[in-house]
């Protein structure tokens, strides 16, 4: 059985690794505006249909993200299109569109290609973002965050190009790579909007970023994300069940999400470009301290995600 030892210095290098860091990876392969600032703007009919200029640094893309949440779940797509160089629009479609369903939690998520988009490297291409149903959150970083980067961005109804704009979009693009995998297991404790939910988004590959998200939280409160090494059956603590070893411990104080109203959170964590980490299972576990819930604290089950 691999030794766990490691998993503590793990953790740190998991927090402490920033984006730039990350440019050697072979899944990972370019973000705009990755950072954890958002717009208060939402996307939804007649701008169901969103591209974000990008130049290819990398000769394939297999997989997009952008930052979006704040409404139920709904099916979403990404895609890549080459620029008209005669009236800069998005045109050929390159590869074929990914789809997934959206996470109420305001997030890095997206999809796989159902097939990846050969790319020229130097040349532009847009990212385009099917948008379904009304208010979603933009993927749009906050337009004061001191590092932003203008995107050219296109708008569009789903029949004609009708905009265009210049906005600090955020989206991260992939490389075709072996990845990883995560598993869900063990029970929550139920707070003031039920029993908090947990999830992950983005692949579990060396040197790529994983979020790590809460839902159905107090909102306004103080949530402490629990990293580790997985605890299958659970130790019971009397107030919770811990399913992760609390190797590290990050706190935050949770977002008011909307559509429906609950707390949430989403943390960025970069997985080190260490070949040692591969095999390595990391755990992660969210508690509340929750007025509403019993011995005012409620928690969720845990998520491991296992590194390659």
């Amino acid at each position: 059985m691999r030794s766990l030892v490691p998993v503590l210095a793990l953790a740190a290098a998991f927090a402490a690794l920033p984006p730039s860091a990350a440019l050697r990876a072979q899944q990972f392969a370019f973000s705009v505006n990755d950072n954890p600032s958002y717009s208060n703007n939402a996307v939804g009919w007649p701008a169901s249909v969103l591209a974000f200029r990008f130049t290819a640094t990398v000769p394939v893309v297999s997989a997009a993200q952008v930052f979006t949440g704040n409404q139920p779940p709904a099916l979403h797509t990404v895609e890549i299109r080459t620029r008209n160089t005669t009236t800069g629009l998005p045109d050929l479609l390159v590869g074929q569109p990914g789809q997934w369903s959206t996470t109420h939690t305001r997030s890095f998520q997206g999809a796989e290609f159902a097939q990846p988009a050969n790319l020229i490297v130097g040349d532009d291409y847009f990212l385009v973002w099917r948008v379904t149903g009304m208010f979603h959150q933009h993927s749009v970083s906050d337009p004061n965050e001191p590092s932003n980067v203008p995107v050219e961005v296109r708008v569009s109804d789903g029949a004609t190009w009708h905009a265009q704009t210049t906005l600090p979009a955020k989206f991260r693009l992939f490389a075709p790579y072996q990845t990883g995998f995560t598993f869900a297991y063990g029970a929550g404790k139920p707070g003031i909007y039920g029993e908090p939910s947990i999830g992950v988004h983005g692949w579990p590959s060396l040197a790529s970023p994983l979020d790590v998200w809460l839902d159905d939280a107090a909102r306004n409160a103080v949530a402490v994300l629990v990293l580790g090494a997985p605890i299958p059956t659970g130790v019971p603590l009397g107030f919770a069940d811990l399913y992760v070893t609390p190797d590290l411990l990050l706190a935050f104080v949770t977002k008011t999400q909307t559509s429906p109203l609950t707390g949430g959170f989403a943390y960025t964590l970069w997985v080190p470009d260490q070949p040692s980490a591969i095999g390595l299972p990391i755990s992660f576990q969210w508690g509340v301290f929750d007025a509403a819930a019993a011995d005012g604290f409620s928690h969720t089950g845990a998520v491991t995600a296992v590194l390659n």
